[in-house]
């Protein structure tokens, strides 16, 4: 056991060493003006080769436009940055930095820690949680034939379908919380239901409010007129359609009703500015997912075509209104569905950092693979 906290020691000893070694050299001074110059020109001209590649830029442009950056890059030239050797008293702190940290660490770990503690695993931990997934399935199935037993029009039988939806819901598992959902709605009518119902399926839906949500959103708004969160649903699914005049009336309405220094006006007040863009700029909204599914049915070519097309026109509107949340959110869907991963995801951070407690956002980071 002393052998094993003596070769602890000594590594730990040797990563801070590590670490802290470049300031016992010396410290490295902020580089001049023209080593960022220098920097953003060689970012320039990657940018300019992406944009050839493209297609956007001609062969004469990349050339002119390669030629005038080259000659900025060379004006400016690589100037080093000067290094400040450490004096004698900063590199005794530094030093004694590294005997004290890892001594420190070690006073607080001994009365708290558990050294002797076995390890666990990555193969253990995924038969753990295969087992607990296993367990979990064994419990639904039984739930789900416990409900099937009762009758099927019953409150008793309505209330299963209910918790068994939120379950499922919470499992990611989209498809069977919806048909638990359907289910339960179809023994009795609820307005929050419905509203959870269309909340799930747009969810599955890569965050668009489908055809299915809007006639339920419409039943709900119609029996609770006052639900915030089915009327917020109901005005993102009529801004999808192109209704941006509606929509923003019916945010603004929202606003208003919501209580003041609620996120729910947070919220609402993205959704209202995105809407006048729309309004301001007459600019369609970009491919929608049931437009991309209609792609799909096309020949080849066609396809490739007309998805080329809205994208293209998506990302140049985008160009010219970074703040619209809907488009960068449509582009990331649009560029996932084509495979290019990279542009996908710069797309849904741009949509996250305008909308980031918006459930489509959280929804499309599931689409493409990247947890919540």
């Amino acid at each position: 056991m002393i052998s094993t906290w003596i070769a602890l020691g000594v590594a730990t000893f040797a990563a801070v060493l590590a670490v802290l070694w470049p300031s016992l050299k010396g410290v490295r001074g902020y580089a001049p003006r023209a080593a960022h110059d220098a920097a953003l020109y060689r970012a320039q001209l990657a940018e300019l080769d992406r944009e050839k590649a493209e297609g956007r830029l001609s062969e004469t442009e990349h050339r002119d436009a390669m030629l005038e950056v080259q000659r900025r890059l060379l004006a400016v030239g690589e100037v080093p940055a000067e290094t400040t050797p450490a004096s004698p008293s900063g590199r005794w702190l530094i030093a004694a930095a590294a005997v004290a940290l890892p001594s420190l660490a070690l006073l607080l770990y001994l009365p708290r820690g558990t050294p002797e503690m076995p390890g666990f695993p990555f193969a253990e931990v995924q038969a753990q949680r295969a087992a607990e997934n296993a367990e979990a399935e064994a419990l639904i199935a039984q739930v789900r034939e416990r409900i099937n037993s009762l009758p099927h029009d019953s409150e008793e039988a309505r209330r299963g379908w209910v918790l068994l939806a939120g379950v499922e819901r919470r499992r990611g598992n989209l498809a069977a919380a919806i048909g638990a959902y359907r289910r339960a709605l179809a023994i009795r009518f609820e307005p929050a239901l419905a509203t959870d119902l269309a909340e799930t399926l747009a969810m599955a839906a890569d965050g668009s409010v489908t055809d299915e949500a809007m006639a339920l959103l419409r039943r709900a708004a119609t029996a609770e007129p006052a639900d915030l969160r089915t009327r917020f649903y109901l005005a993102v699914g009529t801004l999808e359609r192109g209704d941006a005049r509606a929509a923003l009336e019916s945010f603004r309405a929202i606003e208003a009703a919501a209580p003041e220094g609620s996120a729910v006006r947070a919220i609402v007040a993205e959704r209202i500015a995105d809407a006048e863009r729309r309004l301001r700029a007459g600019a369609a909204p970009g491919p929608t997912a049931e437009q991309m599914a209609a792609a799909a049915e096309l020949p080849p070519e066609q396809r490739e075509a007309m998805i080329a097309a809205m994208v293209e026109r998506l990302a140049e509107r985008l160009r010219a209104e970074p703040n619209d949340a809907e488009g960068w959110l449509r582009l990331a869907r649009a560029y996932r569905i084509l495979g290019r991963g990279m542009e996908a995801r710069q797309a849904l951070d741009r949509a996250a950092a305008l909308l980031p407690d918006d459930p489509r956002v959280v929804a499309e980071k599931m689409a493409q693979g990247r947890g919540g």
